[in-house]
């Protein structure tokens, strides 16, 4: 009895080490704040608990305590067991949380622009443009396309084209609320949706980022290579909300016709159509500032 009761108290202090080593690779998963300062706290119990089995170990084999039971040696083994098997249980909770998390990023994130990408727009902006509906609240969609990208591509190729869209979107994302969504649209767009925003509004923000984005500096000089700075200019067109607009797909539809106008008039400019053109094409309403 004297035998197997330090065997399992030996094994206890082995399963409490085992547990330490769980919530110290859990700690390194979590964010900083409370819950990662409440597992340091356990993981002091924890240390402290393998500290008293030890010194009682040290007891039974100094002879300063006597053994009458096997009994209490194997509660502490059991609660040894039950503690590494909560903190690993919980460590692979977590890590399975956050690896379906970042599965999750990666299907809505578009890997170039590091935003938003096609698909989780289309379905974000259905549900907006019904809730905007619903409660009668302004919605409105500017859709911004680099001018002349093609003629990028072509003279500095891909790579370049790619930079370009890059700062642009970054840019946005910088210049827009938090609350506003920002998503790649193709490959030539970036399309931002911005919630309580009257069409007005809508208008005087999509032509003060217009202006804004003649200022990036997409690729600084080049007193080495000989090459100029490279700036850009964008089109936009904005579509609102309104009693003829049913869907996300109209209200795309609607801002897309505005920056397909642009190609005919001319570019680095702001449009907006009247959404009466997704019931008559023909009679389109421009109501843009030049």
């Amino acid at each position: 009895m004297f035998l197997l009761a330090n065997i399992l108290l030996l094994s206890g202090i082995f399963l409490f080490a085992a547990s330490l080593f769980a919530v110290q690779q859990l700690i390194k998963k979590l964010p900083l704040g409370e819950v990662r300062n409440n597992w340091k706290i356990l993981s002091f119990f924890i240390a402290g608990f393998a500290v008293g089995y030890a010194a009682y170990m040290f007891m039974l084999l100094t002879g300063k305590v006597v053994i009458a039971s096997i009994n209490f040696p194997a509660i502490c083994f059991a609660v040894s067991a039950f503690v590494l098997l909560l903190c690993f249980l919980t460590y692979q909770t977590t890590r399975d949380i956050r690896t379906a998390i970042t599965l999750d990023q990666a299907s809505i994130i578009d890997p170039v622009l590091e935003i938003y990408n096609r698909r989780y727009f289309d379905r974000r902006i259905d549900e907006e443009t019904q809730r905007s509906r619903r409660y009668n609240q302004p919605l409105s969609i500017i859709l911004f396309e680099v001018d002349q990208l093609e003629s990028i591509i072509k003279k500095q190729g891909g790579l370049v084209a790619d930079v370009v869209l890059r700062k642009v979107s970054d840019f946005l994302v910088g210049s827009v609320r938090s609350s506003d969504i920002v998503a790649r649209y193709d490959e030539h767009k970036i399309v931002v949706a911005t919630t309580q925003t009257e069409p007005d509004m809508a208008i005087m923000l999509a032509d003060r980022l217009r202006a804004e984005a003649e200022n990036l500096e997409i690729l600084p000089n080049s007193e080495q290579k000989g090459l100029d700075a490279l700036h850009i200019t964008v089109t936009a067109g904005v579509s609102c909300v309104e009693d003829r607009i049913k869907n996300g797909f109209d209200l795309m539809d609607v801002a897309e016709k505005a920056i397909m106008r642009a190609d005919s008039n001319g570019r680095n400019r702001v449009y907006a159509y009247d959404p009466s053109d997704i019931v008559v094409p023909e009679e389109t309403i421009e109501a843009a500032a030049a």
